[in-house]
C-alpha cells in the first residue's frame, strides 16, 4: 500500500464507508515499536525489514473492537500477522506479505498454516504469478500455492480480477490472493474496489453473505463432509478458474444434506384441551 503513513487518510476513508470487521495490510512500512492508532479499531502488526533507517514490507490487521477478538502469536521468519476474530463464527484472519525477492517454500507456509487454528482467511500479496487467477503468466510459485490449497482443503476466493497495477509501467496482474478453508467459500463474496486509493493495489472488499450463510447451515451437513473428495474434484485448472457455480454443484455431490424440517401449524381444533387430554394418555 506504499506505506501506511503516507495513506493515512485514504485509509480513514475505506475505514469510514465500510465499517469492516477487519482489514488486513500489507507493505505498510512500519517501524518496530511503532503506536498505531484509528479511531474505533486495533491494530496489530509485524515489522518488516529495516536497511538504513528505511522500512521495507511489514503486514498489519486493523479490527473492528465491537468485534471480540484477540491476537495470536506466531513463530515465522515470514512478515505475517494474525488474529481471531468472532463474526457470525470465530475465524482466523492472517495478512501475510511475500516479498519478490524472498525465497519461500511450501513448507514455509505449511508451518504457517500449523499455527493458525481454523477455520481461517489467509489474505497477502503474494508476488505469485499464475492465470488461474488472474496473472498473464505463470512462475515456479504457482504449482507451490496450488498444492497448497489441494492438500490442505484450502479455496483461492480470487475471481481473476487484476490486483496490482505498475504505476511506472501499467503492468497489470493479480498477485494479492485470499485464500480460506473450503468450510469458508460459499460464505462470502469476493471483489475489488474500483479505486485503488493512492496505493497501487486494489483494495480487496470481501463481504459475508448472511443470506448463504444461512442456507448453507441449514441444508449441509458440514460437519460430515467429505473433504477430500470436496478438494479433489476443485483442482485447480492452471488455464480455467473454478466458479462459484462449479463449486455448488460440487459440494452438492460431497456434502450430505440435512433434511428440511416439518414445521406443522395447529389446526383451530387443536386448542389447550386437546393438548392437555393427548398429554394424559
Amino acid at each position: 500500500m506504499h506505506s501506511m503513513q503516507s495513506n493515512q487518510e485514504e485509509l480513514k476513508v475505506l475505514l469510514s464507508d465500510f465499517n469492516p470487521a477487519c482489514i488486513c495490510l500489507q507493505e505498510t512500512r512500519i517501524k518496530p515499536n511503532t503506536d498505531i492508532q484509528f479511531k474505533n479499531f486495533s491494530a496489530y502488526h509485524c515489522p518488516g525489514n529495516v536497511t538504513d533507517d528505511i522500512v521495507y514490507g511489514s503486514v498489519a490487521i486493523l479490527v473492528n473492537n465491537s468485534f471480540a477478538h484477540k491476537s495470536i502469536t506466531l513463530n515465522t521468519h515470514l512478515q505475517a500477522v494474525a488474529v481471531r476474530v468472532s463474526c457470525h463464527k470465530t475465524i482466523t484472519v492472517c495478512s501475510l506479505y511475500l516479498p519478490p525477492s524472498l525465497r519461500w517454500t511450501k513448507k514455509d507456509l505449511e508451518e504457517l498454516l500449523s499455527e493458525l487454528p481454523p477455520p481461517i482467511i489467509l489474505l497477502g500479496d503474494f508476488n505469485a504469478h499464475s492465470v488461474s487467477w488472474g496473472c498473464f503468466n505463470n512462475d515456479s510459485k504457482r504449482k507451490i500455492i496450488q498444492d497448497l490449497l489441494l492438500q490442505h482443503n484450502l479455496s483461492l476466493m480470487n475471481n481473476g480480477s487484476i490486483t496490482y497495477l505498475s504505476p511506472a509501467s501499467g503492468v497489470q496482474s493479480a498477485i494479492d490472493l485470499s485464500i480460506c478453508d473450503l468450510s469458508l467459500y460459499l460464505n462470502f463474496s469476493w471483489k475489488i474496489h474500483s479505486d485503488l486509493c493512492g496505493s497501487d493495489h486494489f483494495p480487496i472488499e470481501i463481504t459475508c453473505d448472511i443470506a448463504s450463510l444461512c442456507q448453507t447451515n441449514s441444508s449441509w451437513k458440514l460437519s460430515k463432509a467429505d473433504w477430500n473428495a470436496f478438494s479433489n474434484k476443485a483442482i485447480l485448472d492452471t488455464d480455467n478458474p473454478i466458479s462459484t457455480n462449479m463449486l455448488i454443484d460440487i459440494a452438492n455431490k460431497t456434502i450430505p444434506k440435512i433434511k428440511p424440517r416439518v414445521v406443522k401449524n395447529n389446526t383451530v381444533w387443536y386448542n389447550d384441551e386437546c393438548k392437555n387430554a393427548r398429554k394424559e394418555r
